[in-house]
């Protein structure tokens, strides 16, 4: 069987993969779906009662004021809330959720983040690899859990399903000239991505979810909030982002994609353990040349040109 050094869920050769594994008629469904949508909704998987201690943590810690966190915390959202609450924390390595994650990307499951918001972010269309992704590519993907019913009034998520085939779009497509990208730029990725939708004519979708409903989108996914069109209204959910074993994390949106100065994201904190995440590429480590801000990695074969010697070389003064 042709395998390519992708998930098999988002491989060329995702028919002959299917068939050649011994699937229930509902691990077959969701795998068809994932594949062909770039996400699968699952209901009925969590307790009333563990979504119940994430929202009642999440307003009386994560965006009480009085409350002291180490993490990122502004009025939508707070980040790494696991850290501090035992609930978000088993949320977001519920047993369930990992088992479907594992069978979709046939690695390790490594949730490393969770977001929890009270509100709807009203955030403009964008793909998940901007922020987060892998060498080999697509193993990550997120997570959307929601602690209350979603309604058209309190700015639902909004998703383009099969975007995810597109490819995964950064600064080396948008800018013409090599520089190091930051989040100032992230309005010119976010008019792209606009257009990007336009020029392909892809379909919106809303998730007008119910209190438990959880939604599993792929890493390259196109998706947002829309607008919040109840004053004061609430969206009470919480995302978590995981990686895959076996992989290299970098932000595109901190490297130099021209280049391929890859930030990587060392320190990655494993949710399940707490451990640090080790980083390889398929069982091979790479020799890293460490930088103050990002890593250079080349393999021990590869050849590179006299001015990237000469870049490298200049990071050790």
């Amino acid at each position: 069987m042709v395998t390519a050094n992708l998930p098999w869920v988002e491989s060329p050769f995702f028919e002959e993969a299917i068939k050649s594994k011994k699937l229930t008629a509902k691990q077959a469904e969701i795998a068809e779906t994932y594949h062909r949508d770039g996400f699968v909704v699952l209901q009925g998987v969590l307790s009333e009662s563990l979504i119940d201690a994430v929202l009642n943590d999440a307003k009386t810690k994560a965006f009480n004021p009085d409350f002291r966190l180490n993490t990122q915390r502004d009025e939508v959202r707070v980040q790494d809330f696991w850290q501090v609450s035992e609930a978000a924390r088993e949320l977001a390595c519920h047993p369930e959720i990992l088992k479907t994650l594992e069978f979709l990307y046939e690695r390790e499951v490594i949730p490393f983040q969770t977001l929890n918001f009270s509100v709807g972010t009203q955030q403009r269309a964008h793909s998940d690899t901007i922020h987060f992704s892998s060498l080999p590519a697509r193993f990550m993907c997120g997570v959307w859990v929601a602690l209350e019913d979603i309604t058209e009034e309190n700015g639902p998520v909004f998703y383009y399903p099969g975007s995810h085939t597109l490819p995964e779009y950064d600064f080396s497509h948008i800018g013409n000239t090599p520089v190091t990208t930051s989040y100032e730029n992230y309005k010119e990725y976010e008019d792209f991505i606009e257009k990007i939708v336009e020029a392909n004519k892809l379909e919106k979708r809303k998730f007008l979810a119910k209190k438990g409903d959880l939604l599993i989108w792929s890493s390259n996914i196109i998706h947002g909030g829309s607008p919040v069109t109840k004053q004061g209204a609430s969206r009470w959910s919480q995302v978590t982002h995981y990686f895959f074993a076996d992989c290299y994390y970098y932000t595109p949106m901190l490297s130099n994609m021209v280049t391929r100065e890859l930030f990587l994201r060392n320190g990655l904190k494993n949710i399940k353990t707490g451990e640090e995440v080790v980083q390889s590429y398929n069982g091979k480590k790479f020799h890293l040349l460490p930088t103050a801000k990002k890593l250079y990695f080349l393999s021990s074969h590869l050849k590179v040109m006299p001015n990237i010697v000469k870049t490298i070389k200049n990071l050790w003064k």
